[in-house]
């Protein structure tokens, strides 16, 4: 019979995450996460109850220590059982302080995985966490399923200081070393750029080694190696990578935007992995701001729902919760934003109906963080980023607001989704609305400023992008912030991919895609210019050579591989192929394409259950769609589609 290991649901995710987070380097120290971990469950307890139709045996492995009770007899692990046909009732115990704890049956009649559940502290049956790639019982779920490819470099460079080796592009995996000398001592430095990789003194990451003629070093992100030491050392590498299907794809007739989505969707999937990284290079930790886009671009690439739920679960952990999600307030509420998102796209009502606790809890969390007007504020070791920009950060402010506003919305939708009371979120979010309008709008700026503690009645773009991005904004209101904020040239302009992803996400929903295509063509290009193979964590065409790498004072602090820079993936996806659900699960969902200022755009759009193929030039369309519920909209005409049926119109 197949079998799986089994596991506390949820905790597998900690687990990972735990590790993830505990594996960033710098200047050759350790550098775990700022913030608390949250620990997995020890000690469990799996049930199930079983018919045998004919006599068998049963064999427990545990990762960690413990035993089986069947039928009230217990048994020890790694040993035979047998086992007579009829009902029974069993129980696996198991205890791990240093590991996951897991167990995996091994029989001829019976098998852990579906069936097998724990109890909750409210008596309620959970069903038992696994994944079909641990099917036996040498496979170890403390191990995550990576896939593997061996490298070598494109380049080989003698320098006065050493041998440089340029393996093409970034990747993340096993750096190897041979043709050592023992006597040699070794150093090896690690660089997104040519630049970081020579700088021996500065680089980041770097690893000193001696005494043996090859090595196997650890799992880093590069894409140049420069070892100094050794004359005649060389080096490839073993690709560690999560091998996700690439389902979306996109082409035009701009080589410039096909290159751009090229290089996204590496970016992302570079940094798809146990869970959504921020950058491969530096961090390598789970972010939830990070993450939240990651699912949204993600989406349209890989609609591959397991590695959200695995970043969900991980950025939450268990309770009791005595801190934001990586401290940061806004990333406590886009954590509960993502989960109304999630149930569109996915329309997983039992992941909801598991997870919701821990929403209530963050979400009572975040009341406790209000002010005496309502407002959610920075108390004690919180952090309110927002951005890397020059905001007003004076008290209650105003982008933080609308997050909470859609906070709030997310909750009240998700709760009648599982029969939950949601009165009390509509309330709030009604009352966040008012106060928002009357605290932070102003009438002669004609936006949304920042602080109204402080008296500047600063005006940047982050507010209003949110106001208009999650529906705050009045039909009026969207109108003055078009004009005096979006295109106010006055107004200080955003320098993170990662903030420029949620304008062009409005650019693209008020229609305006020529202002998409020059983004695409200035700021993602200007990348390119400069030669990224990835998309950069920051982007200022004002600094110049070497300055771009810099950030967090360090000169090459930048991340040159990050994935918030990804947004064209999420951008073609939706406001140029035009797909996007209309109901949870894509149960109906329209296509509405656009050319903008391009001749022509073709590619396939992931749905929950099929796909969506267009192709649209000035001439003609054709759309295809795998499942039924799709709609075409297409110059104020609507088309219902048939699954399978290619629909033609030629203009």
């Amino acid at each position: 019979m197949k079998s799986y290991w089994i596991w506390n649901y949820g905790d597998y995710e900690i687990y990972h995450t735990n590790l993830v987070n505990s594996r960033r380097q710098e200047y050759g120290a350790d550098y775990p996460v700022f913030w608390r971990m949250s620990d997995i469950e020890r000690n469990i307890k799996f049930y199930s109850e079983i018919q045998t139709e004919t006599k068998g045996h049963i064999k427990l492995w545990v990762k960690g220590i413990g035993h089986i009770v069947i039928d009230g007899n217990r048994y020890k692990s790694d040993m035979d059982i047998p086992l007579e046909p009829g009902n029974h009732t069993m129980q696996i115990c198991v205890s791990n302080l240093n590991g996951l704890p897991a167990a995996f049956i091994e029989s001829d009649v019976c098998a852990t995985g579906d069936g097998w559940y724990t109890i909750d502290k409210e008596e309620n049956k959970i069903k038992a966490g696994y994944d079909v790639f641990y099917d036996n019982a040498k496979k170890n779920p403390e191990e995550f399923p990576f896939a593997y490819e061996r490298k070598k470099p494109v380049s080989k460079e003698k320098l006065q200081k050493g041998i440089l080796f340029d393996f093409g592009k970034e990747m993340f995996g096993y750096l190897l070393i041979t043709n050592a000398k023992k006597e040699e001592h070794i150093h090896v430095s690690y660089g997104e750029s040519r630049e970081e990789a020579t700088d021996t003194d500065e680089s980041l990451i770097f690893e000193d080694v001696t005494g043996e003629q090859s090595y196997k070093l650890r799992q880093r992100a590069f894409r140049y190696i420069f070892i100094s030491g050794s004359e005649s050392a060389e080096a490839e590498a073993d690709y560690e990578y999560l091998p996700l299907e690439y389902k979306g794809s996109f082409r035009c007739n701009n080589e410039t935007v096909n290159k751009i989505w090229d290089l996204c969707a590496y970016t992302l999937h570079l940094n798809s992995r146990e869970v959504f990284l921020d950058g491969i290079k530096r961090d390598r930790w789970l972010w939830s701001g990070d993450a939240y886009q990651s699912y949204k671009f993600s989406n349209y690439l890989f609609f591959d729902k397991e590695i959200i739920k695995r970043s969900i679960l991980g950025l939450r952990g268990r309770d009791p919760i005595v801190e934001h999600i990586n401290t940061i307030t806004d990333y406590s509420l886009y954590w509960i934003i993502s989960l109304n998102e999630y149930y569109m796209n996915f329309k997983d009502k039992e992941f909801l109906d598991f997870i919701y606790p821990r929403a209530v809890s963050l979400m009572d969390f975040v009341k406790g963080r209000e002010d005496e007007n309502g407002l959610v504020t920075k108390k004690y070791n919180d952090w309110i980023f927002i951005d890397w920009s020059e905001l007003d950060f004076t008290g209650a402010v105003c982008a933080e607001q609308i997050l909470y506003i859609q906070a709030n919305k997310s909750m009240a939708n998700i709760s009648k989704i599982i029969g939950k009371p949601f009165k009390k979120y509509e309330e709030k979010a009604d009352e966040l609305i008012r106060k928002v309008n009357e605290l932070y709008w102003d009438d002669e700026k004609g936006a949304f400023i920042d602080s109204f503690e402080s008296g500047k009645r600063n005006v940047t773009r982050h507010a209003n992008i949110f106001a208009v991005l999650y529906d705050i904004a009045t039909k009026e209101q969207i109108e003055s912030i078009v004009k005096n904020v979006l295109f106010n040239e006055k107004i200080i302009k955003i320098t993170t991919p990662y903030f420029e992803g949620y304008e062009l996400d409005v650019m693209g929903k008020l229609g305006y895609l020529d202002y998409i295509e020059d983004m695409l063509l200035s700021y993602w290009k200007g990348m390119l210019d400069l030669g990224a193979a990835t998309i950069w964590e920051e982007f200022d065409p004002k600094l110049k050579e070497t300055e771009h790498y810099s950030m967090y004072n360090n000169k090459y602090g930048k991340s040159l591989c990050h994935a918030w820079g990804s947004g064209p993936i999420y951008l073609l996806g939706k406001y140029y192929l035009g797909v996007y659900p209309t109901s949870a699960g894509f149960e109906t969902f329209e296509i509405s394409p656009n050319l903008g200022g391009l001749e022509f755009i073709e590619g396939t759009v992931p749905i929950n259950g099929g796909e969506v193929k267009v192709y649209l030039s000035k001439n003609r369309l054709e759309v295809t769609a795998s499942r039924d519920g799709g709609a075409l909209i297409f110059k104020d005409n609507k088309y219902t589609l048939k699954p399978g049926e290619k629909l033609v119109i030629a203009q």
